[in-house]
């Protein structure tokens, strides 16, 4: 139970049907099939993880049974956001650099870390990115007219989730952000939308489906 607080609030779908069904799978016997191959995916990586973490695994066997392993990875499938972190092997050299010149130490060090810098060239400042769960962001409804979104700077290195107000938003309003692409058509967005398990009528989904123009908020018709 402990372990499941941090992520709590996240919605957790069996990673293998959380998927997105890609476009050259029939349904059918065909996405049958692509089931099963994810679960088996998943399956093998639990193994190994298990295989490198043996000491937790035989602490916490449950933390690491099938069933909750896909929901942890379809609940980052779900509510995952792209971040960067700053590189920790920029962070290290710069640490080396850090020592005192001259000594026996930082010699010794330099020794066996600049090959490694000659190899990596510029490559070593390299930052990191993948995903993120983010609590709060996770609680987040879709709206195809939202009023804040995702902002990562390219600069931006410390793996914080950023959340910017597209326009003034009132008190007690509720914050919404859109899950897809929201320049996207109305039956492409539906379509992507589905993949969390709903049919969106935001209210600018329901006016383009209806065939009238989107009156944005605090924008003209379009």
């Amino acid at each position: 139970r402990g372990a499941w607080a941090p992520v709590a609030m996240g919605h957790k779908a069996v990673w293998w049907l959380a998927v997105s069904r890609p476009e050259d799978v029939a349904r059918g016997p065909e996405e049958d099939a692509f089931r099963r191959s994810m679960r088996d995916i998943a399956a093998e990586s639990l193994a190994l993880l298990a295989a490198t973490a043996a000491a937790p695994s035989e602490r916490y066997p449950g933390l690491f049974s099938l069933d909750v392993f896909a929901q942890v990875i379809g609940m980052f499938e779900l509510n995952n956001l792209e971040i960067a972190v700053a590189s920790p092997t920029e962070d290290y050299f710069l640490a080396v650099d850090d020592l005192a010149d001259g000594t026996v130490e930082k010699a010794a060090v330099e020794r066996v870390t600049g090959p490694l810098l000659d190899a990596l060239d510029t490559g070593y400042c390299a930052p990191c990115e993948g995903t993120g769960f983010f609590a709060l962001q996770s609680c987040m409804n879709s709206d195809c007219d939202p009023n804040v979104a995702p902002l990562k700077d390219d600069g931006d290195r410390d793996g914080a989730c950023v959340l910017v107000a597209k326009r003034d938003i009132r008190a007690g309003e509720e914050l919404t952000m859109c899950y897809v692409d929201e320049a996207a058509d109305v039956d492409t967005r539906r379509a992507e939308l589905a993949d969390y398990g709903f049919t969106c009528a935001c209210v600018r989904c329901v006016r383009e489906a209806a065939g009238e123009g989107q009156q944005r908020r605090g924008t003209k018709t379009k």
